[in-house]
């Protein structure tokens, strides 16, 4: 369901740039019309065509309204705590649905979104509101501006780094540059935690500590002062932490450092095995969903396996224990990042034994310095923020000249199973305990299997994955451990693509590392905006695209080529003098087990007679991938009529604005029999053909239905002559 209304709220936490558009949250404090009313929170994005502009374009532009004549550049206005109102669609939040992926709804839920949607006007952008604001805004716009004061100071990759280490910013920050964070293992570096919220709290003991000498030599003692210095240290830890955006990490550290101190005012101790139980139930106290996220997990999982291995250690001397414990940690978060994310560094173990003293002990320290000094002590701030960024450049440039190297390679992917994660977590708990011979062989048989190779899944099934991108396509063909994949979806060029956060995730869970065959049906942007991401992820040895270019080679019609024992595909068009780019689009015809795919592309009505009249009665299908996501312009009566498909698949985004699929499509779908299964209500469709032509049909909004799931349940995986031609309806 989708709405026009208008919104009034205050902008909550920090907007951010997202792809072409500026994102941000509000808390809504009037909507109209009253069909409207119910979401508290939502999220939007102010499209970059919306209106004048914003201010990544350096553009500027009257506001639209008689009570507001700036003409301040959007996202000057568009800060923490400041009223807006606009015009808007809104939607229930809502998110792309693929096998091994993350869940977008659930982080909507985490996030306490109630609603999501787009700006089409805005009325009064950002008007300045200096009262009235709640703390947590204020401390937004301090973080705000701590954020941009560093990153003015440092204009390079570095500042946007800092800032994500100072106060958990992290909007400015690459795509490319997240990249290199993973491939080196380093991501954990910019989660605010007990590293930074302890260096805090010292100088607050330190305060308290001073203030209660000066306090017994002026008043002799006759003032209780032993609860000075912790009081001190949880009130400096916990402002930075709400500073810092107060995630789940830095919430579990102030926690803990808050039970860990305060019972030593009454003269007793909380043990270490109290203490992370109490902070658990504490998060859970503050946010319940916070259940359902992996920093729950990580961050008190973490704090386990180091309470572990300090129970266990019997390293001599403090040097040889801290490194120890950093080597223990890094392997225990290896099975942790395999499972929660489907991918680790396989050299992260060493970039880190580097990486982490030089910013634990030097880069932090003096960043956080420099926020603790700027107040009174301008010069030596600046000072101290230089010397972090030299320190983080000369890693970051170290890291970077590495990377065309080994980067690449180092990724380990496979999504284990729970009974492989347990496994490798025992023998990964066995390390630190005394005895090195039958010990060190029983660790090695458990933890090993977690970095071999994933299954190769059964040599013998077909899996035909048509993945949920959006307004966009992207099937993958996998068969007898080779691959092919057709289209690579939408989205923003590069890292940031669609196909980052649907295709990959597939490619990790199943420990596909290259492709035998990609094919680029025609160049459009919802086609092939993730082609770079996918020639460095995973090293197509073929490259077939509708339209040459100096990397790949053209589509040619008649062209067949085996994928595996039990499959064929032929190339059926290929782009002719004066075709328009949808009608250069590559037609694929698959076969496998008797079973026949067509994969169409965008071609029009003209191209599909064009077909049927050149190849006759030899194109048929069960399967049809409808062309041009179900435009009206495509699947053309004729054309479904003579193809004779069970199912046909649409790739379309949710409420698209070019309404896809048309009715007149679906109308003529349904006079035919052919049932349609779209991925825009039903996320991504896996078929899985095995031999003797059976079928199983799954859409992953039917897999299972979490109760934050809003999809309705799709019975279109059924077809509707499923028996005559041995389909099975596989739905759990």
């Amino acid at each position: 369901m989708r709405v026009d209304g208008e919104v009034e709220g205050l902008i909550h936490h920090l907007p951010g740039a997202k792809h072409a558009a500026l994102r941000f949250d509000v808390r809504v404090r009037a909507v109209s019309p009253a069909s409207c009313e119910g979401p508290r929170r939502i999220r939007v994005y102010l499209r970059k065509d919306t209106g004048q502009g914003w201010a990544q374009d350096g553009a500027t532009g009257s506001t639209g309204s008689p009570h507001n004549k700036s003409t301040k550049p959007y996202a000057e206005l568009l800060r923490p705590g400041a009223e807006i109102t606009f015009d808007a669609r809104l939607r229930r939040p809502w998110g792309l649905v693929n096998p091994a992926a993350a869940d977008g709804e659930k982080a909507f839920l985490v996030a306490n979104i109630h609603a999501t949607g787009s700006v089409s006007k805005l009325l009064i952008p950002g008007a300045e509101q200096h009262s009235g604001l709640r703390p947590s805004q204020k401390l937004d716009r301090m973080r705000d501006a701590i954020s941009q004061q560093i990153q003015s100071k440092v204009p390079t990759d570095v500042g946007s780094l800092l800032a994500a280490l100072a106060v958990g910013d992290r909007r400015a920050i690459a795509p490319e540059s997240w990249a290199r964070l993973r491939a080196y293992g380093l991501t954990h570096l910019l989660v605010i935690s007990g590293m930074h919220i302890t260096l805090l709290a010292l100088p607050g003991w330190w305060c308290g500590a001073a203030l209660s000498r000066v306090i017994r030599l002026v008043f002799r003692q006759r003032f209780p002062v032993r609860a000075l210095p912790p009081i001190f240290a949880i009130v400096t830890a916990g402002g930075y932490g709400l500073l810092s955006g107060f995630a789940i990490p830095s919430q579990r550290a102030v926690i803990m450092l808050t039970l860990f101190i305060l019972p030593g005012v009454c003269g007793r101790s909380l043990r270490s095995a109290r203490v992370l139980p109490l902070a658990g139930v504490t998060l859970l106290a503050l946010n319940p969903l916070s259940i359902l996220s992996a920093s729950f997990w990580l961050t008190l999982g973490a704090v386990a396996l180091l309470l572990w291995y300090s129970a266990w250690s019997n390293a001599r001397g403090w040097l040889r224990d801290a490194w120890g414990a950093q080597g223990f940690m890094l392997l225990a978060m290896l099975p942790l990042s395999l499972y929660w994310f489907g991918e680790a560094s396989s050299i992260g173990g060493i970039i880190n034994l580097l990486a982490i003293p030089l910013v634990t002990l030097a880069v932090v320290p003096l960043l956080l310095g420099s926020l603790v000094c700027a107040p009174l002590f301008a010069g030596v701030a600046d000072l101290q923020l230089q010397g972090a960024a030299a320190l983080l450049s000369l890693l970051w440039s170290t890291l970077a000249y590495w990377e065309p190297f080994i980067a690449s390679r180092t990724i380990l992917q496979g999504g284990p199973g729970v009974p492989t994660l347990a496994l490798a977590v025992t023998g990964i708990l066995l390390t630190p305990l005394p005895g090195l011979t039958v010990k060190t062989l029983i660790v090695v048989l458990l933890v090993v299997p977690l970095v071999l190779p994933g299954p190769k899944g059964n040599p013998d099934i077909v899996e035909l994955v048509f993945f949920d991108v959006g307004q966009g396509t992207a099937v993958l063909l996998r068969h007898d451990r080779e691959a092919l994949l057709y289209d690579t979806g939408g989205g923003t060029l590069g890292p940031s693509a669609t196909a980052a956060r649907s295709v990959l995730p597939v490619f990790r869970n199943q420990s596909i590392k290259s492709l035998d065959t990609l094919v680029i049906s025609h160049p459009d942007r919802d086609h092939d905006a993730g082609e770079s991401l996918i020639r460095q992820m995973a090293s197509p040895s073929l490259i077939r695209r509708g339209i040459a270019d100096e990397r790949s080679e053209a589509c040619r019609m008649g062209e067949t080529r085996r994928l595996g024992k039990a499959v064929t595909v032929r190339y059926l068009s290929q782009a002719l003098p004066g075709d328009s780019d949808n009608n250069a689009s590559c037609v694929l015809l698959i076969s496998a087990y008797g079973r026949r795919i067509v994969l169409a592309g965008d071609i029009d009505a003209r191209r599909e007679r064009a077909l049927l009249a050149y190849w006759g009665r030899e194109l048929k299908a069960d399967i049809l991938l409808a062309g041009h996501h179900g435009s009206a312009s495509s699947n053309s009566r004729l054309w479904l009529r003579s193809l004779e498909p069970e199912i046909m698949v649409v790739t379309a985004g949710r409420s698209n604005r070019f309404g896809h699929p048309a009715g007149r499509v679906l109308q003529t779908a349904a006079s035919q029999g052919v049932s349609v299964i779209n991925t825009a209500s039903g996320g991504a469709v896996v078929f899985k053909i095995s031999a003797g032509g059976k079928v199983q049909c799954e859409s992953m909004r039917n897999r299972r239905q979490p109760f934050w799931r809003r999809g309705e349940l799709q019975s279109d995986c059924m077809p509707s002559r499923a028996a005559i031609h041995g389909y099975n309806h596989h739905d759990t």
